[in-house]
C-alpha cells in the first residue's frame, strides 16, 4: 500500500504507474500538437495570410486540450490512480470535480477538432452538394455538443451532488454510464462519417497521384483516431464497472488524450504542406490581387480578403487557358497544388 503522510490536512501519496504514464504521454502528445498548431498559425496567419474557420477551430481545440492536461496534473496531485483507501475525503471530492471538468473539456476538444476538419473540407469543395453536406455535418456536431454539455452540467440535481464523495447530499443523478456509452458510440459514428465524407470529392481533385496518396494517407491515420475512440469506449466500460474508479481513472484518460491528439495531428497535416515547398511559400508570402473564383475565367480580382473557407477548386479545363506568365499562386492553389493537364504523376 502507498505510503501516506498528512500535510495541512491533505494526503500525500506515491504516484501510481498508470497516472505517471498518463501525465508523460499527455504532456508529450499535447506538446507536439501545440508545436504543429504554432507552425500552422505561422503559415496561415503570417506567410499565406489566409486563415479560415478551420484554423480558429483547431486553436480552440488545443486550448481545451491544454485545459484537459492541466486538470490531469491537478488530479495526479490529489492521488489519481491510487486506491481510494489511501485518499482523504478532500482528495476524493477534488478528483470528482476533476472528472466533471474533464467530461466538459473532452466534448469541447473532440467537437472543435471535428469541426476544424469539416471546415477544412470547404477549402476544396467543388460542388454545392458537398458544401451543404459539410454545413449539415457541422450543425450536427454543434447540436450534439450542446446536448452533451447540457446533459453533463445537469447530470445531478443539485449540481454539487456530482462531486459528493460522502453520499450525504440529497438529490438525484441520471444514469451517466448509459449516457457515456451513447455519446461515445455517436462520436464513433461521426468519426466514420467525416472519414468517408470527402472520398468522392478527393477523387475528382486535379492533383497528382502522389499527392492523392498523401491525402488518403492522412485520412488513413485519422482512422487510427477512430480506432482509439473504440478502445476508449471499452475503457469506459471498465471504468464504470470498477469497484475503485479513483484507482482506474488513468486508463480512460490515456485513451482520451491519445484520441484527441491524433485528431489534432490529422487536422493539421494538410495545412502543413507548404513546409515541403519553401520556394513557392516565399512566392506567395506577398498579398496577391487574384483569388480563385467559380467564374469560367478561373481568376477574379477580389482582393486578398476573400475567405479561404469559401474557395473553390478551378476545374481542370480552366488551366489550359492560362498564360505562362500568370501571377503567383494564391493560398488555395498553393496548399492544394493542383496540376495542369499533363503534369500529373
Amino acid at each position: 500500500m502507498a505510503a501516506e503522510a498528512s500535510v495541512m490536512g491533505r494526503a500525500v501519496h506515491n504516484t501510481s504507474s498508470q497516472a505517471t504514464l498518463l501525465i508523460i504521454l499527455s504532456t508529450v502528445m499535447t506538446g507536439f500538437s501545440l508545436l504543429l498548431i504554432i507552425i500552422r498559425f505561422i503559415i496561415r496567419f503570417i506567410l499565406i495570410r489566409d486563415p479560415g474557420m478551420d484554423d480558429y477551430m483547431i486553436i480552440c481545440a488545443i486550448i481545451f486540450t491544454m485545459g484537459y492536461l492541466a486538470t490531469e496534473f491537478i488530479a495526479q496531485a490529489n492521488g489519481m490512480g491510487m486506491p481510494m483507501t489511501t485518499l482523504t475525503l478532500e482528495n476524493m471530492t477534488d478528483l470528482l470535480k476533476g472528472v466533471y471538468a474533464i467530461e466538459i473539456l473532452y466534448y469541447a476538444c473532440v467537437t472543435s477538432i471535428k469541426s476544424s476538419i469539416v471546415f477544412m473540407y470547404n477549402r476544396f469543395a467543388i460542388s454545392q452538394r458537398f458544401q451543404r453536406l459539410c454545413i449539415a455535418t457541422n450543425v450536427l456536431l454543434w447540436v450534439f455538443f450542446s446536448v452533451c454539455i447540457g446533459a453533463t452540467v445537469s447530470q445531478c440535481i443539485p449540481i454539487h451532488k456530482a462531486w459528493d464523495a460522502t453520499g450525504m447530499v440529497k438529490g438525484t443523478c441520471f444514469n451517466s454510464t448509459a449516457f457515456f456509452y451513447f455519446t461515445s458510440s455517436f462520436n464513433i459514428m461521426t468519426d466514420v462519417w467525416i472519414l468517408i465524407l470527402p472520398i468522392r470529392t478527393l477523387k475528382k481533385l486535379q492533383i497528382s497521384t502522389s499527392q492523392r496518396y498523401v491525402l488518403f494517407g492522412v485520412f488513413g491515420v485519422a482512422g487510427v483516431a477512430t480506432a482509439m475512440s473504440c478502445v476508449r469506449l471499452y475503457s469506459i466500460k471498465s471504468y464504470t464497472q470498477s469497484t475503485d474508479p479513483f484507482r482506474d481513472a488513468p486508463l480512460v484518460n490515456i485513451w482520451s488524450m491519445v484520441e484527441i491528439n491524433i485528431g489534432i495531428i490529422c487536422a493539421c497535416a494538410p495545412a502543413l504542406k507548404p513546409l515541403f515547398s519553401p520556394l513557392r511559400l516565399l512566392g506567395i508570402s506577398k498579398p496577391s490581387s487574384y483569388s480563385y473564383s467559380s467564374e469560367p475565367s478561373g481568376f477574379s480580382k477580389k482582393g486578398t480578403q476573400s475567405s479561404a473557407s469559401q474557395s473553390h477548386i478551378v476545374p481542370e479545363s480552366t488551366y489550359a487557358g492560362r498564360s505562362s506568365g500568370r501571377p503567383s499562386p494564391t493560398p488555395e492553389e498553393f496548399e492544394l497544388d493542383h496540376e495542369r493537364p499533363g503534369q500529373a504523376v
